[in-house]
């Protein structure tokens, strides 16, 4: 087993969640907190702002969460950074998607909103937010004046809409693509590697004791900057230059990883 300290990064979507669970699986935590009795610290760094994590992610053991793509980490309880909500942004966005016929979802550190002015929502999505507001969720409905102090917004491509005139009429923000419906747009700056390169600073701790395990584009820029570079065998980034490929998620991919790097036994 390796005697340095090694700090590993996760993402959950398709990493520490199969599609569709509701739950980390056992033998994926229970190989987490192996790590982290060995000494070894274990971080979610995830797209997900903070406002729509689900509670037993957060409240799960992990060390720290840096999430919204690297807006803002908290490690061990204390918050080391934040990227502040924008409502001028927010609202820039929100005509910008109107003219250009497409349907936006809204994400900053309380939770979503949804234009309901532009798309009416159907009693399907109603009763969605009911939902998730059911489960704790902070749910906005957006009318034709609203604004909202955004973090991170995802277009919604299967709804149809202009998205090159968007492009061109937003600036400030990157745009990648999840997959042929979804469109991840953050602030320029934000990314999930300068998120990692920036807690291995806070750590003191360099590069070569990082660790980023992921499954999708999103992750690419983690996977990039960090030489223990994981892809999950269920995911795109398998695709990737990577160091390693572990197993699918649901087939014990991530203690197949930590056995792999020597955190655990």
């Amino acid at each position: 087993m390796t005697t340095k300290q090694m700090v590993v990064f996760f993402d959950i979507d398709g990493t520490l969640l199969p599609e569709g669970a509701r739950a980390i699986p056992d033998d994926t935590m229970a190989a987490v907190r192996a790590a982290q009795a060995n000494g070894h610290i274990c971080l979610i760094n995830t797209g997900r702002t903070i406002g729509i994590i689900d509670d037993f992610l957060l409240n799960a053991g992990f060390d720290g969460i840096i999430s919204g793509v690297g807006a803002m980490a908290v490690l061990h309880g204390e918050m080391l950074w934040q990227y502040p909500e924008n409502a001028d942004a927010g609202r820039r966005v929100i005509e910008a998607s109107r003219a250009c016929g497409l349907t936006v979802i809204y994400e900053n550190y309380t939770g979503r909103a949804y234009d309901c002015f532009f798309s009416p929502p159907t009693e399907a999505q109603k009763e969605s937010y009911a939902r998730a507001r059911r489960a704790g969720r902070t749910v906005f409905e957006l009318g034709e004046h609203d604004s909202f102090p955004m973090v991170k917004f995802l277009i919604d491509k299967s709804k149809g809409g202009d998205l090159e005139r968007f492009r061109g009429m937003i600036d400030g923000f990157s745009f990648t693509a999840y997959d042929e419906r979804w469109e991840e747009c953050v602030p320029l700056g934000l990314d999930k590697g300068t998120a990692l390169r920036r807690m291995m600073d806070h750590l003191g701790l360099p590069l070569e004791q990082s660790i980023a395990v992921g499954d999708n584009r999103n992750d690419l820029p983690m996977l990039e900057v960090c030489p223990n570079s994981v892809a999950m065998g269920n995911g795109e980034a398998q695709t990737f230059d990577v160091a390693f490929v572990t197993r699918r998620c649901d087939e014990g991919g991530i203690a197949h990883m930590l056995r792999h790097f020597g955190l655990i036994d």
